[in-house]
């Protein structure tokens, strides 16, 4: 039912109808297999550093300050919530987002 709600705030009739018609499976994320390992966040950060380093300084900069921007809000909303909140939401999500085994 969250997810119907979910799906229901953020996609538009045309996503949704989409998604009714993909079987269940297809929707789940995909794991890494065989040799393919899942990088940790240093890696990805440092990956991320690098591609940043290409990037036209105007752009880096403002693609940094949006992050900041968007961490500080969502900091802000989660502030306010006690920690059982938090959790919940967490696990909530979770399931939402990763299924019952995530």
């Amino acid at each position: 039912m969250l997810r119907r709600l979910l799906h229901f705030l953020f996609l538009d009739r045309k996503a949704r109808d989409a998604l009714k018609r993909k079987p269940a499976a297809a929707m789940r994320p995909r794991r890494a297999t065989g040799g393919e390992r899942p990088r940790d966040p240093a890696t990805a950060l440092a990956e991320a550093e690098e591609r940043m380093k290409r990037l036209p300084p105007e752009k880096a900069q403002l693609i940094r300050t949006a992050l900041l921007v968007q961490m500080a809000t969502r900091d802000a909303a989660l502030s306010e919530l006690s920690e059982e909140e938090v959790q919940r939401l967490a696990d909530v999500a979770r399931k939402t987002f990763l299924g019952p085994q995530g």
